[in-house]
């Protein structure tokens, strides 16, 4: 035991101390600075509310337009001027933008002035104001009172009603939704690198010392089982460690930081399924490392030559990348029967589950039994490399294949 605390202290602490740990933990740590301060890093680029133009001859259409000033655009001030001045005004950048505003024969006709271009956008919420505005104009040359006009402008009522199995007796608002996405587009990305980072890692210091020979000196005073053991744990141990960091990290600036006025900001808000969107990630991040950590222990435990590092990693680059593009591009669409059918597969899994966590459709029984399927999955690995590692570690097959058969031929 004491051999195997002194292997896993050393692992440990080297990896800790390297540069590679310290620098991608203090840049995922200062885009989260940057995250949770988001507003005050727009504000600093921000020269205040737009100015905008307007341009009509009639004073009764600018006070209109003012009145909807916040439709058109939040915060804006609106001035009178002719269009001449606006044309100027908005090339000298005097004017975020201009609307000109013509009235004939009962139609209100607009046109927007932009150095840039116009998007689709605020030509929809110009021509929705103008629309209110020439109904208004038009009642008003008819003589309508004003319940009359109430009527004419009263827009039908539609409802909507979601008939789905959930029992949880609850359906996500859009700003929900958004909230969940934005945890699982973040949480998809970090999942991704910090496994591969540590599956690397592994992989690559298991065979650097097999094919230098160290491990024949190593093995003098360790047995192939508790050294590989150390190693894992060591590197899992480093992991977590980076893991429990971000959520510190996270802690901290949610305390210190205004998080709850950004999000409102946003139009996103946490919701019931928040903590079990975040419970699902984080185990599914672990059981992801551990899976994918061991896998490269095994891959590395049989590799020949260090310059065929790469070629050996390619089941996990394979396997990783089919988790992450599935899982990447389902989140708008958690609920494909690919994405029901892959959440059970080991290694996949973790990616996926943790997508389908976003949503009230997956039942808690799905959660746990993809979680059993890829623990029993880990513990099969183990062994695999356990016994892999004992065999081949003192080998040096030139062929991959051969160096798979020895493992599993082995009496």
């Amino acid at each position: 035991m004491d051999k195997f605390f002194a292997t896993f202290s050393l692992t440990y602490k080297s990896k800790v101390k390297a540069k590679s740990f310290i620098i991608f933990t203090s840049i995922v740590i200062v885009l989260m600075l940057a995250a949770a301060n988001i507003n005050k890093i727009l504000d600093m680029f921000d020269d205040g509310p737009d100015k905008v133009g307007v341009v009509t001859k009639e004073n009764q259409v600018f006070k209109m337009i003012q009145a909807q000033g916040d439709t058109l655009d939040e915060g804006a001030k609106f001035k009178k001027v002719s269009e001449s001045e606006a044309k100027s005004q908005v090339k000298n950048e005097k004017l975020d933008k201009a609307y000109i505003i013509k009235t004939s024969d009962n139609k209100v006709l607009g046109k927007i002035l932009n150095k840039d271009s116009v998007s689709e956008q605020d030509k929809q919420k110009l021509q929705a104001s103008l629309t209110t505005i020439q109904t208004q104009l038009v009642a008003a040359n008819l003589n309508l009172s004003q319940d009359e006009l109430k009527q004419l402008q009263s827009k039908s009522k539609v409802t909507s009603e979601v008939i789905t199995d959930n029992t949880n007796g609850s359906n996500l608002s859009e700003e929900q939704k958004g909230f969940n996405t934005i945890i699982v587009y973040v949480g998809i990305m970090l999942m991704f690198f910090i496994i591969i980072n540590y599956a690397s890692q592994v992989a690559m210091e298991i065979a650097t010392e097999k094919t230098s020979r160290v491990i024949e000196m190593i093995i003098t005073s360790v047995s192939p089982v508790t050294h590989i053991l150390a190693k894992i744990a060591g590197v899992i141990s480093v992991a977590l460690t980076q893991i429990a960091i971000f959520v510190a990290a996270g802690i901290i600036m949610f305390l210190i930081f205004d998080i709850g006025d950004l999000l409102k900001g946003f139009d996103i808000e946490p919701n019931e399924l928040t903590l079990q969107l975040t419970i699902v990630g984080i185990m599914s991040l672990i059981i992801g490392i551990l899976s994918y950590v061991i896998l490269a222990s095994i891959l590395g435990s049989i590799t020949a030559r260090i310059e065929d590092i790469n070629q050996s990693l390619m089941p996990i680059t394979l396997i990783s990348m089919i988790a992450f593009y599935i899982s990447f591009f389902s989140v708008m669409n958690p609920d494909t029967l690919l994405v029901k059918i892959t959440s059970f597969i080991p290694l996949i899994s973790p990616f996926i589950m943790f997508v389908r966590a976003s949503t009230l459709e997956v039942a808690v029984w799905e959660i746990v039994i993809s979680m059993i399927l890829s623990i029993i999955t880990i513990f099969i690995l183990l062994w695999i490399a356990v016994r892999s590692y004992k065999d081949t570690i003192l080998s040096f097959d030139k062929g991959f294949i051969s160096s798979v058969k020895r493992v599993f031929n082995k009496k």
